[in-house]
């Protein structure tokens, strides 16, 4: 399964990208931007996006309605990670068609399992 990560804390790409690799799947991206995250999914083929919601560019909110608009991305599964954890939050992410949602700071074995669970999905 491949991953796009996108999220402007370097720190932050790197950890989950050690989830996605202790779960099994490749990275095919980590951009730290929303504009790079939108053009990179137009570019190549990813089975999951981890989205953060405050990045430049776009915000991962932005993202993720691009994808949910677009013909060819629309069943693209999307979990979003956020450091604001108010019950807005979450409905606004759930609202916009995210398939998850984890708030900062979070157990890197959470990640792993929901990557896992979309990898037996598919």
């Amino acid at each position: 399964m491949r991953v796009l990560i996108a999220d402007d804390d370097a720190d932050l790409r790197d950890l989950v990208t050690i989830a996605v690799e202790k779960a099994g799947s490749e990275v095919a991206a980590a951009v730290a931007s929303g504009t790079e995250a939108w053009a990179a999914l137009q570019a190549m083929h990813v089975d999951l996006a981890v989205l953060d919601i405050s990045m430049p560019g776009m915000t991962g909110l932005e993202v993720l309605q691009k994808v949910r608009d677009d013909g060819g991305l629309r069943e693209l599964t999307v979990l979003v990670i956020t450091a604001d954890g108010a019950p807005d939050i979450a409905e606004q992410v759930h609202a916009a068609g995210a398939d998850g949602l984890i708030t900062k700071p979070f157990p890197v074995r959470e990640l792993v399992r929901f990557i896992r669970d979309v990898a037996e999905r598919l």
